[in-house]
């Protein structure tokens, strides 16, 4: 993979509205996946999987704290 692949990639995962959302949801605090999806306005199954997205590309990263999850 290319300097250009990686440029792609991510202009790619933030070409889409909700990862956007949850981007700027994300930019206040730490939160969790119910938190975020009741920021963005959008259901908790797809706010999970955008979030997945958004740590594969690394934009997003994820805390354990207990049995919670943060990000």
């Amino acid at each position: 993979m290319n300097e250009y692949d990686s440029i792609t990639k991510i202009f790619k995962v933030l070409g889409d509205s909700n990862r956007i959302k949850i981007i700027e949801a994300l930019t206040e605090e730490c939160q969790s996946v119910n938190a975020i999806s009741k920021k963005a306005n959008i259901s908790q199954p797809l706010t999970s999987h955008h979030l997945k997205v958004l740590r594969d590309a690394g934009i997003a990263k994820l805390e354990n704290k207990g049995t919670f999850r943060y990000y």
